[in-house]
Order: structure tokens, then sequence, then C-alpha cells
């Protein structure tokens, strides 16, 4: 894979990240080899091949939560690009699970803010304050300004947004 890799045209932006792998002595690793691609992949914008690749990925299998944490939030991005809400939510949600059994508070914020967005865009508004909230909260014990007020300013979008479309049913009666 790595030969057939190093000889596409993604061969610029993958061979620095390889040659570290290698000083890490990681480039033996299958899972770490595998997804390293499958986000080449995703970053240069082909979202299906990234999906399979890193779906393969999850398949080698790795003992490391935060490897397998990156490639969740990986896939999630990429069924995203594909338009499969269902999937990336769900790959949103492990990658959330993987952030809060890891103890990693910036990555229970990121992933709190992802669902925030996603449940918005289905129309689930209150699942999307929820993880707007608990994304404020982290943001604030990360003491992160920046963070905090985006989401701040997610949560007053939302609920605005949420009360004009509640007037506007009354308004028409829509069940």
């Amino acid at each position: 894979m790595v030969e057939a890799a190093m000889k596409s045209p993604m061969r610029d932006s993958l061979e620095p990240t390889y040659q570290q792998l290698q000083k890490m002595k990681l480039d033996k690793s299958p899972f770490v080899v595998v997804s390293v691609v499958g986000q080449e992949l995703l970053t240069a914008g082909h979202h299906g091949a990234s999906v399979v690749v890193l779906e393969a990925a999850l398949k080698i299998g790795t003992c490391s939560l935060k490897l397998r944490g990156s490639v969740f939030s990986a896939l999630s991005s990429a069924y995203w690009s594909l338009g499969n809400t269902e999937k990336s939510t769900g790959y949103m949600q492990q990658d959330l699970d993987v952030a809060k059994t890891l103890g990693d508070q910036t990555g229970e914020c990121r992933a709190h803010g992802n669902l925030g967005s996603a449940f918005f865009s289905k129309g689930n508004y209150r699942e999307a304050l929820t993880n707007h909230r608990h994304q404020l909260v982290l943001a604030m014990k990360l003491k992160d300004r920046e963070v905090g007020s985006l989401s701040a300013d997610q949560i007053l979008k939302k609920k605005k947004r949420i009360g004009v479309l509640f007037y506007v049913k009354k308004m028409f009666q829509v069940p």
C-alpha cells in the first residue's frame, strides 16, 4: 500500500508524513499506515476513497484509543462531505466517547461542537443546543475564549432560529 501511495499524485503530501512514521518506528504498523493514507485521501478531497481506506483501518484494529478516535473523527468528516449525516453523526458520537474515555477535554469540546452543528442541520434543535452547551462548559473549563465565544454564539443563533421556527409554526398552525 505504501509503495502504491508513493507512486500516486499524493506522494508530495504523504512522503513527509511517512518519513516521520519511520523515525517514530510506526511505519510497520498496518493500522497507522492505512489510517494515514486514508486521512491523506480525505485531505485531498477523495471522500469516498478515504471512507473505504479508513474503515479498512478500523477493521485492522489498534490498541490505541487515541488513534482509533482520530480515525472516527476523519470518518465523520468524510461521511459529512458525502452527505451521509447518519453515519457522520455516528462517528462523531464514537469520537466523543473516545475523548471522554481518554479524559481529553479538548477532544470532547470539539466533538460536542461538531455534534451540535450536525444535529442542528438535521433539525434536532434540542440535541444541538445540548451539545453546544456542553461545548461551552468545556471551553470555559479549558479557558479557551475563542471556542467559548463561538459556542455561545452558536447557542444564541440556534435559540433565535428555534424561536422563529416556533413562531412560524404557530402562525401557520403547522404541527
